[in-house]
């Protein structure tokens, strides 16, 4: 586990990003009346073509604020403006920044579910990122479905008042792992097991097209929001993580 900073920071900007550092920022999306109209005004005409296939405000207000963020803070760690920032995608499909920076290469992913978004940077490692709200879901039909034996067993040992927190955490590590990879779900969930034991902290257990897997990657249960969970993975060549929300302190 690669242990958080104990405070959010507030911050509208990117600070400087160290080799060996990763930053964890926590986006609110607001659901007033045309709130995401600055998310907008960044976005390129593909992407401002994309919302407009949204079927519901809701998500197209949240994929605003995903792409319109991603942009913003990706354009102030790399000295340049939102719209210049450019995207490829990567052999398993994982997108990466087009070009070359001073600096070395900054890895990034995001997430988001209900009214946030949450986006890590990194430079010296590959990181993924996870966030769920908590709603009424199959937990035990899912673990035993998708998830390791192990997995399930240790989820079954919580108290049963805890069990929605504990389903929602082990789900945003698993996810948060597939996503630091860049394999999605093509990876299938039951190839490999996280620690999920109550009174101890989460870790990569085993991989099974990885024995090295364990000693390589740290993850991390973050707590953004009351009845939110998310996750954050990240290589151990990551060394020191801060965290910040975005807006005026």
């Amino acid at each position: 586990m690669l242990p958080p900073p104990p405070r959010w920071e507030s911050r509208q900007t990117a600070p400087l990003l160290p080799d060996g550092s990763a930053h964890f920022w926590r986006v609110p999306v607001e659901s007033t009346p045309g709130a995401d109209a600055r998310w907008r005004e960044l976005l390129q005409p593909d992407e401002q073509r994309k919302l407009a296939r949204f079927h519901f405000e809701e998500d197209a207000r949240r994929e605003a604020v995903n792409r319109g963020a991603l942009r913003l803070l990706l354009g102030s760690y790399l000295g340049i403006g939102p719209g210049s920032v450019a995207f490829v995608a990567g052999a398993k499909g994982k997108p990466a920044i087009a070009g070359e920076f001073p600096g070395g290469r900054i890895e990034f992913n995001v997430a988001h579910s209900g009214e946030w978004v949450v986006i890590a940077f990194a430079r010296g490692g590959r990181v993924g990122v996870d966030v769920e709200k908590w709603r009424e879901i199959e937990a035990d039909q899912i673990l035993g479905d998708f998830f390791r034996p192990e997995e399930r067993q240790e989820w079954i040992e919580w108290p049963e008042a805890e069990r929605e927190a504990a389903f929602f955490r082990a789900w945003t590590l698993k996810e948060a792992y597939l996503k630091a990879l860049g394999t999605g779900l093509s990876k299938p969930l039951q190839s490999f097991r996280v620690r999920l034991a109550r009174s101890t902290e989460p870790a990569l257990i085993s991989c099974e097209d990885d024995e090295a897997a364990a000693s390589r990657w740290n993850l991390t249960s973050l707590e953004i929001a009351p009845r939110y969970s998310a996750a954050f993975v990240s290589e151990r060549g990551i060394q020191t993580m801060r965290l910040f929300t975005f807006g005026s302190a």
